[in-house]
């Protein structure tokens, strides 16, 4: 569960990564009005990634306190 967690997390900020970038080319190349549904999305790609993020340091901290203590050595 430890990798899929952590796969996904990278996939947020991959996704947040790809989202600046679209967002930059649109600003420059392109419309203003097109670049803000990249930054919605760079945004909302941010939040997913946050969250992830402190799931993943929850459920590794759970798996430590449910740990015996030979095992914590």
């Amino acid at each position: 569960m430890n990798k899929t967690l952590k796969v996904l997390e990278i996939l947020w900020l991959v996704m947040g990564i790809i989202g600046i970038v679209m967002c930059a080319y649109f600003i420059t190349v392109k419309d203003n009005e097109g670049a803000i549904y990249f930054l919605v999305f760079t945004l909302a790609c941010g939040l997913m990634y946050s969250i992830r993020k402190r799931q993943r340091k929850k459920h590794e901290a759970a798996q430590q306190q449910s740990k015996p203590i030979s095992e914590k050595k």
